[in-house]
């Protein structure tokens, strides 16, 4: 299959892309002439490397003369790091996960009751200020709802901070939480898919 532009859509942790909030989201970048690809990761018993692995196998099914990769939470980790991997015209991180190496280290429980020791063990390998400085992307969009965790803002800046790539933008949501339904969100999704290049 190819097409001229194409957004691959991947959503948060065991979210179905059949739920609303995707479904909007595939509208609005079609009606902004985009192609929206829904990808459904199997996340059940499975690491974020893992993961990644999955959409990378996915990605390189469709040809495109622009290719885009969208995710959110989780799916912003999967989107972040395969596009340390493969060149991509441009990449929306939508409330990028804190859940890296760095994060891991500052987290007072013990996170292995949160999430599942294989898991942790991967998120563990994961440097985010190094990852973040091969990312090959031609524009950057991190989006952030402005009421989500603070340990969710501090990843997402932090990570915008080493970011190589001179196209980059950091954008927060007022009055927003870590909810990519929220209008709002899909309001400044809407937005980025006018001007993206």
């Amino acid at each position: 299959m190819t097409a001229e532009k194409i957004v691959y859509i991947i959503p948060g942790f065991k979210q179905r892309t059949s739920g609303k909030a995707y479904k909007e989201i595939a509208a609005i970048l079609k009606s902004e002439g985009y192609h929206p690809i829904l990808i459904t990761i199997p996340w059940k018993k499975t690491s974020i490397s893992e993961n990644t692995a999955y959409f990378l196998k996915e990605y390189k099914k469709v040809l495109a003369k622009k290719e885009y990769i969208l995710g959110f939470s989780f799916g912003a980790m999967i989107a972040f790091l395969a596009a340390t991997k493969v060149n991509t015209t441009g990449l929306i991180l939508c409330s990028l996960s804190p859940y890296f190496q760095e994060d891991l280290e500052k987290m007072k429980k013990n996170p292995a009751a949160q999430i599942t020791r294989r898991r942790y063990k991967d998120f563990s390998k994961l440097h985010c200020s190094s990852l973040a400085k091969r990312v090959k992307a031609g524009q950057i969009h991190m989006l952030y709802g402005a009421k989500e965790a603070k340990t969710l803002i501090k990843r997402v800046t932090e990570t915008y901070g080493h970011l190589s790539s001179t196209d980059k933008y950091l954008i927060p949501i007022e009055k927003t939480t870590h909810d990519i339904g929220d209008k709002r969100y899909l309001t400044k999704i809407h937005q980025i898919a006018k001007i993206m290049n």
